[in-house]
């Protein structure tokens, strides 16, 4: 709301109930922002505490776009925040695949796996992976 009436907005969002364009921007710069300085970027608040579905959906899609985390208003939230931000089952088995994949070739700066090529940007995102793991 601060960015919306700063800019004399009528609004931040549209009727569907996402960002507006400039703050879309303004997310992707904080993220960017805290990436550049090693901090670890926090998605801010879900404003409706009894709409646990778009929590849900909207904390599903700031882990994927690369936040770590997110605020929460009410305690109901917490598990539903708690398991958007934790790796699947799924993905940690990917992920130790990926590691395993590397650790055999320790000098080869590419590998592969499932017929896919895969680099350090991938052998990264792997490890974070299995940190965030509980």
């Amino acid at each position: 709301e601060d960015s919306a009436t700063a800019l004399g907005a009528t609004h931040n969002r549209d009727e569907t109930g996402e960002y507006d364009f400039p703050y879309q921007v303004f997310r992707a710069l904080a993220l960017a922002g805290a990436a550049a300085a090693a901090v670890t970027p926090i998605e801010t608040i879900h404003g409706d505490f009894r709409d646990l579905e778009g929590l849900e959906k909207g904390a599903t899609k700031a882990r994927r776009a690369g936040f770590r985390g997110m605020l929460a208003i009410h305690p109901d939230q917490v598990p539903v925040i708690n398991r958007a931000f934790s790796p699947s089952p799924v993905e940690i088995e990917r992920a130790e695949r990926i590691v395993a994949a590397f650790a055999a070739a320790p000098d080869a700066g590419t590998s592969g796996l499932d017929g896919e090529m895969l680099d350090m940007p991938h052998l990264k995102r792997a490890r974070a992976v299995l940190a965030m793991r509980r």
